[in-house]
């Protein structure tokens, strides 16, 4: 384009000297004349306003020349704050998203087969090139550390004290209690035998031969069950209450008592550090590794991952409370993005703007914009020769007239 546009001012000049060598001819020359000398005149000075944004004309030093280069760091501050204010401010950010269903896009398209497999190939594939960047040593010596500190913290009592007076206050532990009911019972079962043996060598002749002893056993037996069964069919057996309160008790003591955190602490402490355990963690990170990586490569695992995907993609899409709920925490959590990093963004924009040396900046800019104004010469040349036509004939006209005066 500058090519065009410099041959056409070369063009309007070789016009202009013909026309000149002819003027004394008449006729249509000075037309020519005229035009050609105003489309040097209005190409001549748009070739110096276009160069004079990037560089000097011929190299001179006229003031107010080379305008962005010597502009580059008001620019660059410009440009960040431009983007920021009219693109990345939390109110800008709130109104375009506002009527944006965007979750419901995102479920329909997540729910397309193909989509979704796309997502789930690329999931496994990722799976593995993950992995392959953890270091083995560092992984295990990670966990061995975890593993140490959390023996070592002073709050795990405390945490552990919360997390049992959190169940007891919403009942949870009566699972625990039924289960262990369950296990006396069977305990029971595998045991009596022996239970009706020990009563046997604890009594003596007299009531062996009475058979007092089998009765006296099966009687303890038959009590205990009766007991764990009561206790089992009754949500608020007493027994029930004292195992309650104990708990309660104990999570009380854990998070408030020094000498039980130490003690748990302590505990702790060995379990975690015990050779037996470090092994196992170093055994069990090899273990999954090496099953994550057989998982991922299976086809049923991929095609699993998809339809998993697409399901719930679909039962999304088809929850309206959810989407809306979905919605505003998406548009809450980008306009937060963009009032906390909006700024951040300007200055990457301005700091990157302002790193470029001169050329850089100039061959960025015209490459972008440089077709368009090379056609603002182009237009200059055509027009200034239009408007010199327009003077000429405008003087041809009005120079009779005025002469006569």
């Amino acid at each position: 384009m500058r090519l065009v546009a410099g041959a056409l001012l070369v063009l309007m000049a070789c016009a202009y000297l013909v026309a000149v060598g002819h003027l004394d001819e008449g006729g249509a020359w000075p037309y020519a004349k005229a035009f050609a000398e105003a489309a040097l005149v209005g190409g001549l000075a748009d070739w110096f306003a276009v160069t004079a944004l990037f560089r000097r004309p011929l190299g001179l030093p006229i003031p107010h020349t080379a305008i962005i280069p010597r502009s580059q760091a008001r620019i660059a501050e410009a440009m960040g704050a431009f983007v920021a204010d009219n693109f990345l401010s939390p109110g800008v950010v709130t109104a375009r998203l506002a009527q944006e269903d965007l979750v419901s896009a995102w479920a329909r398209y997540l729910s397309t087969p193909v989509v979704a497999r796309k997502l789930a190939d690329g999931l496994a594939d990722t799976i593995p090139a993950v992995l392959d960047m953890l270091d083995d040593a560092a992984v295990r010596a990670f966990l061995q550390q975890q593993a140490a500190a959390l023996g070592s913290d002073a709050r795990l009592a405390s945490l552990v004290g919360k997390a049992l007076q959190s169940l007891t206050d919403q009942g949870r532990h009566q699972a625990l209690v039924d289960a262990a009911l369950q296990e006396g019972w069977q305990a029971l079962e595998e045991h009596g035998p022996a239970i009706r043996s020990q009563v046997r060598a604890r009594t003596s002749w007299v009531w062996r031969m009475v058979a007092l002893d089998a009765r006296a056993s099966e009687a303890l037996i038959a009590s205990i069950e009766d007991t764990l069964l009561a206790i089992a069919r009754d949500p608020n057996h007493p027994a029930r209450a004292r195992i309650t309160a104990k708990l309660q008790a104990f999570a009380q003591d854990l998070q408030f008592e020094p000498a039980l955190q130490a003690e748990m602490s302590r505990i702790a402490g060995e379990i975690l550090t015990h050779p037996q355990l470090v092994k196992y963690l170093d055994s069990l990170w090899t273990y999954t590794r090496a099953a994550v990586r057989t998982s991922v490569a299976l086809e049923q695992t991929r095609e699993g991952l998809a339809v998993a995907i697409a399901q719930l993609a679909d039962a999304l899409s088809r929850d309206e409370a959810a989407i809306q709920s979905l919605n505003r925490q998406v548009r809450m959590i980008l306009a937060e993005l963009a009032a906390r990093h909006g700024a951040d963004i300007a200055g990457l924009i301005s700091n990157t703007i302002r790193s470029w040396d001169s050329r850089t900046i100039v061959s960025k800019l015209e490459d972008s914009v440089g077709p368009d104004l090379q056609y603002i010469r182009i237009n200059g040349t055509l027009i200034g020769g239009l408007i010199g036509l327009c003077i000429h004939q405008a003087g041809v006209w009005l120079g009779p007239v005025l002469n006569s005066r």
